[in-house]
């Protein structure tokens, strides 16, 4: 599994999985290069895509803990069109709670990218090992 580190002067570096960075670019609208940067006069709008990802994130999560937590209800109250999904509930429930959401991975990169503006240093990233 190919893994990319993220540097700049005013952060230590941290590295992610490849395929978790191609999924924050993706879902911030930026181009995925296994070697890049973004100058210290980009990194305002980054981080306010970043942030507008988290947000939409946040709400998507709190609608899959309203969703299981009204199937958890309806188990319990015993609905009769829960009946027999209870294995189904369980499942559900223990896959969302394994989950690392959108707005717990890009933690790092956010961190690295305040404290980058902060110092006006831009963000780079490269493949490790190739």
């Amino acid at each position: 599994m190919a893994l990319i580190q993220f540097s700049s002067v005013a952060a230590g570096p941290f590295i992610m999985f490849k395929e978790t960075v191609e999924e924050i670019f993706k879902t911030i609208s930026e181009p995925f290069s296994p070697k890049g940067a973004w100058g210290a006069e980009d990194l305002s709008d980054v981080l306010r895509r970043l942030e507008a990802a988290e947000v939409r994130d946040k709400a998507e999560a709190r609608r899959r803990e309203e969703e299981l937590e009204a199937m958890s209800r309806a188990s319990f109250c015993f609905d009769p069109a829960m009946k027999g999904r209870e294995e189904e509930l369980a499942k559900l429930i223990k896959e969302n709670e394994a989950r690392i959401n959108f707005y717990q991975r890009v933690v790092p990169l956010k961190s690295m990218i305040q404290r980058a503006i902060k110092h006006k240093k831009p963000v780079m990233w490269e493949m490790m090992g190739g």
